[in-house]
């Protein structure tokens, strides 16, 4: 008798601790610099609510989403390509991938920029934001790449001839030059597709099966596609 009471109390005792590690909220972060994070950070919460967690993504600069990521302050990042877990090993890498962003190049239209390749970005002058992964990625060979804070402060350095080239999300940069007036820049090229995958802080490897398991079968279901349309267009209205 004594021992089915020890043993239904230790089954209590687990599944207790497993119901409240899943009852917490985890608090991630993504880059306030691009609509694609916006969509990554919302995508990310209902996948959580699939995996039966609740998660509470914001925006930050990508520099310190970074250093909240790797220190623990939080627990992980809606989105980043693969190259950035290649430069930070210690995260935990979430697959499959759950969205993607468009690497591409923007360029004033009347200075007849062509570019097919990263490779052809080496001719021009180009900049970046710095923290961008992904600008990073495309980037990487070419010399005197120029870093800003903002790709507002990008723009309006290739509006006044500084540099040749933006690198910024294609989903980001017509928003932005709407909202600067800038009719002169449109993309030029895409440089890459690139999937983006959830980040967590190694002490929160518990969750990766789960929020794996989520991710598979909100793809499997059409679930996930129907949810990058809608905040998709959200963030593009």
């Amino acid at each position: 008798m004594m021992k089915r009471l020890v043993s239904t109390l230790a089954a209590a005792a687990a599944l207790t601790v497993g119901s409240s590690v899943w009852a917490q909220t985890a608090q991630l972060v993504y880059n306030e610099n691009a609509v694609g994070q916006t969509v990554a950070g919302k995508l990310i919460a209902d996948i959580y609510k699939k995996a039966g967690m609740t998660a509470n993504a914001v925006p930050v600069p990508g520099v310190r989403a970074n250093a909240m990521a790797l220190s623990g302050e939080k627990d992980g990042e809606a989105g980043r390509i693969g190259a950035y877990f290649v430069k930070n090993p210690t995260l935990i890498k979430v697959e499959p991938s759950h969205y993607y962003l468009s690497s591409a190049a923007f360029a004033k239209k009347s200075k007849n920029v062509v570019i097919k390749s990263k490779e052809d970005l080496k001719k021009y002058k180009v900049g970046i934001v710095r923290g961008i992964a992904h600008g990073e990625a495309a980037t990487e060979g070419v010399p005197g790449v120029q870093l800003a804070a903002s790709y507002e402060q990008l723009y309006k350095m290739l509006d006044g001839d500084r540099i040749d080239v933006v690198i910024d999300e294609g989903i980001s940069g017509p928003i932005v030059l709407k909202k600067m007036g800038l009719t002169d820049i449109g993309q030029v090229a895409e440089i890459a597709r690139l999937d983006l995958y959830h980040s967590l802080n190694p002490a929160k490897k518990d969750w990766a099966p789960k929020i794996s398991a989520a991710i598979k079968a909100m793809k499997e279901s059409g679930e996930l596609d129907k949810l990058v349309k809608r905040y998709e267009e959200e963030a593009t209205k």
